[in-house]
C-alpha cells in the first residue's frame, strides 16, 4: 500500500489565494460607487458641454442664449424645471409642438438630431435648474407706474383719483384695507371681478402682466408711496424730432406715450395732435403739440429749431424792411 500524500500545504494556499481574491473583490466594490459617480459627472458635463453647442445652433433663436425665452417660452425658470421631468422634456424636443413654431428635432421624427444629441440638450437643460430664476415672480412683480396708467383709462370713473373712492365706491387708496388680503385675492378679484357689486370681469380684456401692474400699484399705496406717471414733455419733443425727419410712425409713438402722461388741457391738445397725425396733417400736429407744450411752461423744448428759425426770418421783417435791406447791402458792398 503506497504512503498517503500530504494536501495540506496545496490547502493551505489555496485557502490564503481565495481570501485574497475575496478581500480584492470587497475592496473593489467598495470603490465602485465612487468611481461609477466620477464616471457619471464625466459624462455630464461632457453631456453639458455638447448639449451647450446644440441649444445655442438651434434652439436660442427662440428660447434665448441663457433660456429667457424670446419667441419662445423661457426654459431656464424655476418653475418649468420644477415641474418638468426629463422624459418630458426629451419627448418635446423629438416630436416638437405641433400647431406651433417647435419642431421635431429628433431624427426618429424627420428632424436632425439624434436620441444622444437630444439627451445632451436635456442634460444642459437641467443643469439650470439648481440657479434658475423665479419668472413667474419676476412677471408677478408687476410696474405700478404701469398700473397707473391702466388704472386711469379703466378703473378710475369707478375708484376715484389716486384711488381715493366715489361717492358710491370706497377709496381702493387704503393702507390698511389694502393690507388685509394678498396678491393672488387681488389677481382673482381683479381678474374675475365681482358681478353682484357691479365689477366687471376684467381679466376677459386684460392681459395677466396688466393685472399684476394693477396689484403693483396697489401695493405701493399700501406703503404709503405716490405713483406718479411721468411728465408728457419729453415724449412731445420726441414727437416732434420724429415729426421732423418725417417719421410719422415715430411721432405717432411718441405722442401717444406723451398722451399716457397728460391730463386736462394738455390731454385735449394732444388728443388734436393725434388726430391730425392720423389725418397726414402734420402741420396741426405739430402747432398742438407746441401750444401743449407752452401750456406745461416749456415752450423751447425741441422748439428751439422753431424758434430759431423764425428769429432767422423775422430779423429783416422790420416796418422798414425795403430800405433797411438795401442800406444793408449798401454798407455790405462799402466793407
Amino acid at each position: 500500500m503506497g504512503s498517503r500524500e500530504n494536501y495540506s500545504r496545496y490547502i493551505g494556499v489555496a485557502l490564503v489565494l481565495t481570501i485574497a481574491v475575496l478581500v480584492s473583490f470587497q475592496a473593489y466594490i467598495f470603490r465602485e460607487p465612487e468611481r461609477i459617480s466620477a464616471d457619471e459627472q464625466r459624462d455630464e458635463l461632457i453631456a453639458v458641454s455638447e448639449g451647450r453647442v446644440l441649444f445655442s445652433e438651434n434652439c436660442a433663436m427662440c428660447h434665448g442664449e441663457q433660456g429667457e425665452g424670446v419667441d419662445g417660452p423661457p426654459l431656464n425658470s424655476k418653475s418649468f424645471l420644477r415641474d418638468t421631468a426629463d422624459e418630458t422634456i426629451f419627448s418635446v424636443i423629438s416630436s416638437g409642438v405641433p400647431s406651433t413654431e417647435m419642431p421635431a428635432w429628433n431624427q426618429v421624427h424627420g428632424g436632425p438630431l439624434t436620441d444622444e444629441q437630444v439627451r445632451q440638450l436635456v442634460t444642459f437643460i437641467r443643469a439650470w435648474e439648481p440657479d434658475a430664476p423665479d419668472r413667474e415672480a419676476e412677471a408677478r412683480a408687476g410696474d405700478p407706474v404701469n398700473g397707473l396708467v391702466i388704472y386711469n383709462s379703466t378703473c378710475v370713473v369707478c375708484h376715484g383719483a389716486n384711488g381715493e373712492g366715489t361717492a358710491d365706491v370706497p377709496a381702493l387708496n387704503d393702507p390698511e384695507k389694502l393690507a388685509q388680503f394678498d396678491d393672488e385675492w387681488y389677481i382673482d378679484t381683479i381678474t374675475e371681478g365681482r358681478p353682484s357689486k357691479g365689477m366687471p370681469t376684467w381679466g376677459t380684456v386684460m392681459s395677466p402682466d396688466q393685472v399684476y401692474d394693477l396689484v403693483a400699484l396697489l401695493r405701493a399705496w399700501e406703503q404709503g408711496e405716490t405713483v406718479q406717471l411721468p411728465g408728457p414733455e419729453e415724449s412731445i419733443a420726441e414727437a416732434l424730432h420724429a415729426l421732423g425727419e418725417g417719421d410719422l410712425h415715430g411721432a405717432e409713438h411718441g405722442l401717444g406715450k406723451a398722451i399716457d402722461g397728460a391730463t386736462g388741457d394738455v390731454l385735449v391738445l394732444l388728443n388734436q395732435a393725434m388726430a391730425a397725425l392720423e389725418d397726414g396733417d402734420a402741420a396741426t400736429a405739430e402747432s398742438a403739440m407746441r401750444d401743449a407744450l407752452a401750456l406745461l411752461g416749456v415752450s423751447d423744448m425741441g422748439g428751439e429749431h422753431g424758434d430759431a428759425g423764425g428769429e432767422h426770418d423775422a430779423a429783416p421783417a422790420t416796418p422798414d424792411t425795403g430800405g433797411e435791406h438795401d442800406d444793408g447791402g449798401g454798407d455790405h458792398d462799402e466793407n
